[in-house]
């Protein structure tokens, strides 16, 4: 059996973290200037002084960005009827994975085409002649 440790004691002298007393701010804050008869106050050191400041490039944040765009009614039964077979395969997806899964799915070409062109003529934004 191991005998009982006193963790408290082990990871301060492990850091070797030792009490400090605060310097006297009184004959700082006391000093007076020669031609003013009024106290000199020391520049206050700002609290986040200690902080380290990032000056490296962090890579960009993954989660995205929210969007918005006009679906038709045949679209949201499509993405409904897509959320509803993966339901059946115990997944519980939201309308926007369903999307972002379809996207990743899809690959140029033809039928990308054709689909394109359909959507086009539902467009009401495209002005025909």
């Amino acid at each position: 059996m191991s005998k009982p440790k006193n963790n408290v004691n082990d990871l301060l002298a492990a850091i070797k973290r030792q009490p400090t007393a605060p310097e006297p701010a009184s004959e700082k804050a006391e000093q007076i200037s020669p031609s003013v008869n009024k106290p000199v106050r020391e520049e206050r050191v700002k609290r986040d002084a200690g902080k380290k400041q990032f000056t490296e490039n962090k890579p960009k944040n993954p989660v995205g960005k929210p969007v918005q765009f006009w679906m038709h009614d045949d679209d949201r039964r499509l993405v409904r009827e897509l959320s509803a077979w993966l339901a059946g395969q115990g997944i519980r997806p939201t309308d926007s994975m369903v999307i972002r899964a379809v996207l990743r799915l899809a690959k140029t070409g033809n039928g990308l085409l054709e689909a394109y062109w359909q959507a086009a003529k539902l467009d009401g934004r495209i002005k025909r002649d």
